[in-house]
């Protein structure tokens, strides 16, 4: 069982640091909801049992609501500067460049949709599921990130 955890952390780390870094901003504090993703995985043990896909989206769903408890902890509602950190390997030009530094600058509501959808590749249903909203509200929070994202390339 420990081969199969190895496996499923060497596949999908990067995808969840990269999902909590997307809400997080802040690399320390990203690794550190990466670290309790996979600890709460090594304890569940049922769930790698099940396919690869399951387990990212089981992931990403833990990484969701870890990043979010993190955000509302009072420690991290104390007003700091905030470390500037770009994603790794995620942009190798400057034209990604400026779509992260926009996204970035979007409100999460809409920027994590935009996230699973184009960087991810979930479809609505999943990110729905993911997020534990409708899809109407997912649709509606891809639309406008993608009218919010256009916005602020247009200024660049």
């Amino acid at each position: 069982m420990d081969d199969r955890f190895e496996y499923i952390f060497k596949l999908h780390n990067k995808a969840v640091y990269r999902l909590a870094y997307s809400y997080l901003f802040n690399k320390l504090d990203a690794e550190d909801i990466v670290q309790k993703s996979f600890y709460k995985l090594y304890g569940n043990r049922k769930i790698l049992n099940e396919t690869d896909e399951n387990i990212k989206k089981w992931l990403f769903k833990v990484c969701s609501n870890a990043s979010k408890d993190l955000l509302k902890s009072p420690w991290k509602k104390r007003e700091y500067e905030i470390e500037e950190e770009q994603l790794q390997n995620a942009h190798s030009n400057k034209k990604d460049s400026n779509v992260i530094d926009c996204l970035k600058t979007i409100n999460k509501d809409f920027r994590i949709p935009l996230f699973l959808y184009y960087y991810e590749g979930y479809k609505i249903s999943e990110i729905a599921h993911i997020l534990k909203k409708s899809e109407a509200t997912i649709k509606f929070r891809l639309s406008k990130g993608k009218e919010l994202l256009k916005s602020e390339l247009e200024d660049i």
